[in-house]
Formats: C-alpha cells, sequence, structure tokens
C-alpha cells in the first residue's frame, strides 16, 4: 500500500488563511477512505512552518509527498491525494 505524506503549514498566517480546514477535510477523506477505495495509507503532518510563508502571500501551505502546493484550498489538495492514489491502483 502506498503511504501519502501530506504536510500542512500551521503557522498563524497559514492558520488563518484556512490551514485547519484543510487538516478537516483531509480526516474526513481518512475516514471515507474504503467507501472510496483509495488504496494508499495517508498520514497528515502539521508542521509549524514549512517556509514560504514567511516572505510571500501564498498562504496556507502544503506539501504532498513532497509536492509544494501554494494557496491550497481543501478542494485543490483532495484532488491531488486522490490523483496519487489512482495513479497507485492502474
Amino acid at each position: 500500500m502506498k503511504k501519502i505524506i501530506v504536510e500542512v503549514c500551521s503557522c498563524s498566517k497559514c492558520v488563518m488563511m484556512g490551514s485547519m480546514d484543510i487538516i478537516s477535510s483531509i480526516e474526513s477523506l481518512k475516514k471515507l477512505k474504503s467507501q472510496l477505495r483509495l488504496h494508499a495509507q495517508i498520514e497528515i503532518v502539521e508542521c509549524k512552518c514549512i517556509g514560504p510563508c514567511r516572505d510571500r502571500d501564498c498562504s496556507p501551505v502544503v506539501r504532498i509527498n513532497g509536492k509544494e502546493l501554494t494557496n491550497a484550498t481543501s478542494e485543490v489538495v483532495m484532488s491531488n491525494i486522490i490523483a496519487l492514489t489512482a495513479k497507485d491502483v492502474k
């Protein structure tokens, strides 16, 4: 089973821009994993600060298996996770 590591920045700037909502969405996805037939282990890592959000206006910042997403939304993060699991099934 593939492992997907989702790092979510939880600095104050990213939290104000919605990083906690992204974490909630990923938790919901983990609960629906079997119904959605996602064949991957999803690990959420809250990071104090990933980095780019300090210098630029790009919050919230999320990394999925090393791929950085700036100005992330729950929808974009979820679709990236689902796409990674779909690649593993084919």
